[in-house]
């Protein structure tokens, strides 16, 4: 197994998954051996998607090449880094899934012996179950950013707002990734590890020029954490009232991906919209998500 991490993550995910899995059959067949088996296409899609994301993590921590040389506690910490960006819950307990089925599929595919087992502080975890439904209203928006003072995590949020973007992008986006000429923004390795290339408008080029003076090509544009920059949304939003119907606290840059999106499909239809989220033009699962959230 001299490959890299995901491509060795990637191949043992290949030959665990059966097309046409007989799921009744194996129902009713107690002593089969399937729990390592992904039994469907999008199955095997989403747990693609989360290797690429924990394998850059093990490599960037711990620099490990291989997947039998992941420890369990360094599962471990890669929960309680997404606990600490605010993930829901159900977010968690999916991760956790992951890990022990990444871990069923390469014991099994490589003939090794690993446990990626965690545990999950629900103390830890915000109750943004809930919350996360909602979007922000304009209005509301417009209040948030109408801060007395500028710092950088209220110009991560305008820009949030001008593009739609996840809050990792706000941690992650480089001045090299920004190109004035061709008036476009390149959104590195993305959710999933996807690049993606956005549009610049005139009124963001103009807020991104003034964030950067003084930088290098690769200074961070923001110099926020995801973590700090959910915090002073909150914040924001506890000194302005914004709550849901329910009286909780509004919170969270994906409220704001949610605004930008109902926004933007009045603007550009729905199709461009989520290929400008980053996702396909037929995800209509997602539609309904990012394009009728409650207010």
């Amino acid at each position: 197994m001299s490959k890299s991490l995901f491509y060795q993550f990637n191949s043992a995910l290949d030959m665990c998954f059966v097309l046409h899995f007989d799921k009744h059959s194996d129902k009713h067949n107690p002593q089969a051996d399937s729990e390592h088996i992904i039994k469907s296409l999008s199955a095997k899609g989403n747990l693609k998607d989360f290797a690429h994301d924990f394998a850059a993590f093990i490599k960037n921590e711990y620099g490990v090449k291989q997947v039998k040389e992941i420890t369990s506690d360094m599962c471990q910490s890669y929960i309680e880094k997404k606990t600490s960006e605010g993930c829901s819950l159900k977010t968690i307990k999916t991760y956790q899934s992951n890990l022990l089925k990444i871990s069923k599929c390469a014991n099994k595919a490589f003939n090794i012996r690993t446990d990626y087992s965690v545990s999950v502080d629900e103390s830890k975890i915000e109750k943004t179950e809930t919350i996360k439904q909602y979007s922000f209203t304009r209005a509301e928006m417009e209040k948030i950013l109408a801060a007395p003072r500028s710092c950088d995590s209220l110009t991560a949020l305008k820009f949030a707002y001008q593009t739609g973007v996840r809050v990792n992008t706000l941690e992650r986006l480089e001045v090299r990734h920004i190109d004035f000429k061709n008036g476009e923004i390149t959104i590195y390795k993305d959710k999933g590890n996807r690049t993606r290339v956005l549009p610049m408008s005139e009124e963001t080029a103009k807020l991104l020029r003034e964030q950067i003076k003084g930088k290098n090509p690769q200074d961070r544009v923001f110099a926020v954490r995801k973590g700090s920059v959910n915090r002073y949304l909150r914040r924001r939003c506890e000194k302005l009232n914004i709550r849901t119907p329910n009286g909780e606290v509004k919170s969270g840059v994906h409220s704001i991906r949610k605004l930008w999106a109902e926004e933007n499909a009045e603007r550009h239809g729905t199709a461009k919209t989520m290929v400008a989220l980053g996702h396909g033009e037929d995800r209509k699962d997602l539609e309904d998500t990012y394009l009728h959230s409650k207010k």
